[in-house]
């Protein structure tokens, strides 16, 4: 869990209530996504105000959001907790992802402009040249690995021309991610991204959109088996 402080809500205090609830929210939803709050886990008012050193209205708000969104559940006599994985709900993730993402790409690909395919070239520039491993740790996940790779496969879809398409993919992307951080995949689980990642880069900006969704659902394929074995433990 982050032990990151809050701005604190209250007579005099910075934020306002709205404010307040947002960034608990913004907080809470960080910590879900990356596994840092397990699933199942018991989500009680007062551990979170300590933890997240705020108010308990403004933690409250956020969960109930974070229910709408699906990520936290609630039930009577027991409360809030972090919304349960299954093995089920993550193969259905991947197939929406490949099913979603390859029409957007094909969208992407026939739009095709300099402008994306610098983009395309410099975020896959930035990614290769990043190590996927943590300074020091050879078993963490570097997040500055994290969030090139982001960049990498949202300069792909970028050029759709739908901001509702690239939302959706961006919360299906979010999900995706939760699974990868709570099965905690190590880094050496894959050794060919670089190559993945290329070759899909290759294939979009040479406008074969056949190959280039065909590779992509590949990649995600490749996840999706890898997760599975978390499953099996």
């Amino acid at each position: 869990m982050s032990n990151a402080t809050l701005d604190k809500d209250g007579p005099g205090g910075p934020a306002s209530k709205a404010t307040g609830a947002s960034i608990a929210f913004l907080a809470l939803r960080r910590d879900i996504l990356t596994g840092a709050l397990k699933p199942g886990q018991r989500l009680k008012i007062e551990d979170l105000r300590q933890a997240y050193n705020y108010t308990a209205n403004p933690m409250r708000e956020a969960l109930n959001r974070l229910a709408a969104e699906g990520l936290v559940n609630f039930a009577d006599q027991r409360g809030f907790s972090v919304a349960a994985v299954s093995l089920a709900e993550w193969r259905e993730i991947v197939r929406a992802r490949c099913l979603v993402e390859s029409c957007v790409l094909r969208e992407s690909i026939q739009n095709r402009t300099n402008d994306w395919e610098d983009e395309i070239v410099l975020s896959l520039h930035r990614l290769t040249r990043t190590s996927r491993f943590a300074p020091g740790d050879q078993k963490r996940a570097n997040p500055d690995w994290e969030t090139n790779h982001h960049r990498f496969h949202r300069a792909l879809l970028a050029n759709c021309n739908s901001s509702i398409l690239l939302d959706f993919c961006e919360e299906l992307r979010e999900k995706s991610d939760r699974y990868r951080h709570i099965a905690s995949i190590s880094p050496q689980a894959r050794t060919s991204y670089d190559e993945e990642h290329t070759n899909i880069a290759k294939a979009a900006m040479d406008g074969n959109a056949e190959t280039a969704t065909a590779l992509l659902e590949r990649h995600y394929r490749m996840t999706l088996t890898v997760v599975e074995e978390y499953f099996r433990e």
